[in-house]
């Protein structure tokens, strides 16, 4: 059996972060959309890998600007000395708005009460965000006029967002219809256009107007989430998480392990505890469901994920000290994102964003 080996292990438990591969996804994506340009989405810390970092390598490989959630992510790029043009999507608060213009940021209006609090304050540009369906932010349509009228010459963008690219095309085209009415039956000027998310930036050519707006498949996860693979996409994951075999021991035949006993041996069975646990964003639903890989082999979980630690089947050959991938590739094996997220009852979006950067050390590497 292949041994992979770390002698000086980097932490517990560690993800491995290939900025190549966000690289290459971003051509990739720009490949699929040559006309527009691209804003890179690396909101909730660049969905757990590690937003300046990536937003770096995204800059790198030709994107134009990048987009954030709140005005204190867009703050700290700005701090790492990132200059490139940064939107936050959701509405902002006074104080949020003040950060933002202190930033260098551009804000979204999702409301005529939103585009009011914007005006409010000269230095600031604004998205304006149509619901077209997703109703969840965005001024409806009978709204965006005086929404408009409002941001005046701040007036820098106009998008909305899709709900169901990823698995509804028609639900896609009545969005699609309803934003073109919207942009017919106003005057934006030279306000640039924007619709598209991962799944349309794939999969609805239509949807790409003047900038595409991928988020999740810059990191070479598919935009189904609990499905598909991303290399038909072009796409190359980018994280890999990993920790070690810290101890082995044989479970004799009617013994149970972790919580609960709710995995028994019916054989003296090799077991290797591995220091990953809920703590560190290995998701509890995965009791008695996940895989990972040890020696180039996949070992099934032996019962319950507690906090800290899980424990996995094993066999002779495995020793402590070996490489443990829960998220990756291992010889010619591989547990992609989504299915961990599939056997977790989750979407691959949740398996890297909900890492605890406190438990899991990020270490970032280029494979070219």
């Amino acid at each position: 059996m292949a041994h992979h080996r770390y002698p000086n292990l980097p932490s517990r438990t560690w993800a491995e972060v290939d900025l190549g591969a966000v690289r290459h996804n971003v051509r990739a994506l720009k490949r699929r959309a040559p006309t527009s340009r691209l804003m890179a989405v690396v909101k909730a810390d660049a969905y757990g890998h590690g937003a300046v970092p990536v937003a770096r390598a995204a800059l790198g490989a030709g994107a134009d600007s990048l987009a954030v959630v709140t005005a204190e992510e867009g703050a700290e790029l700005r701090g790492a000395g990132i200059e490139a043009p940064i939107l936050v999507f959701t509405d902002l608060l006074p104080d949020g708005l003040a950060l933002a213009e202190r930033a260098r940021l551009t804000v979204t209006a999702h409301s005529p009460e939103s585009a009011r609090r914007i005006s409010a304050r000269p230095g600031l540009e604004a998205h304006l965000k149509v619901n077209t369906g997703m109703n969840r932010w965005g001024v409806a349509p009978e709204g965006v006029g005086e929404a408009r009228k409002m941001l005046g010459d701040r007036l820098a963008g106009v998008y909305t967002h899709f709900a169901s690219a990823d698995s509804d095309a028609g639900a896609t085209r009545r969005q699609l219809d309803t934003f073109g009415a919207v942009l017919a039956a106003h005057d934006f000027g030279g306000a640039l256009v924007h619709a598209a998310n991962s799944a349309a930036t794939l999969w609805h050519p239509s949807s790409h107007h003047g900038c595409v707006r991928p988020g999740v498949a810059l990191y070479g996860l598919h935009p189904k989430g609990d499905g598909g693979d991303p290399a038909e996409e072009g796409l190359r994951p980018a994280l890999a998480l990993k920790s070690y075999v810290a101890d082995v021991r044989v479970v004799p035949p009617g013994e149970g392990v972790s919580y609960g006993l709710t995995w028994r041996a019916e054989r003296p069975t090799h077991a290797a505890t591995v220091p990953v646990g809920y703590a560190e964003g290995y998701r509890r639903a995965l009791s008695n469901e996940a895989f990972a890989l040890v020696g180039g082999k996949r070992r099934p979980i032996l019962g319950r994920v507690t906090m800290d630690a899980c424990v996995f089947g094993a066999d002779g050959g495995v020793r402590v000290g070996d490489e443990v991938v829960l998220v990756g590739e291992q010889g010619d094996e591989a547990l992609r994102a989504e299915e961990v997220a599939r056997r977790a009852g989750t979407i691959n979006y949740e398996v890297t964003t909900g890492l605890n950067p406190r438990r899991v050390e990020r270490r970032d590497r280029d494979v070219q």
